[in-house]
């Protein structure tokens, strides 16, 4: 018999896992740029960081790129490869 419960905690674990990589970004980005940044300004697709923020937000990450980027993929478990 099929266990539902199991199925759905499987993808809870999912998710607490991208949280806290969200989390984790989110900190290596304010440890760079004094930014801070909240859950739903950050998506990552394909590899790819979004930010969803003001062009002058997106300035100062940009200019600390490389340091965030080299960063986050020593550190966190999802690898990011571009930040957008």
């Amino acid at each position: 018999m099929f266990n539902i419960s199991s199925f759905l905690q499987k993808f809870s674990k999912d998710l607490n896992s991208t949280e806290l990589n969200r989390k984790q970004i989110i900190d290596i980005i304010k440890k760079h740029t004094q930014i801070e940044l909240s859950l739903v300004d950050i998506e990552i697709k394909d590899y790819i960081m979004e930010t969803k923020s003001s062009p002058a937000v997106k300035n100062k990450i940009f200019m600390y790129k490389e340091k965030i980027l080299e960063e986050i993929n020593r550190s966190v478990s999802q690898k990011i490869v571009d930040i957008r």
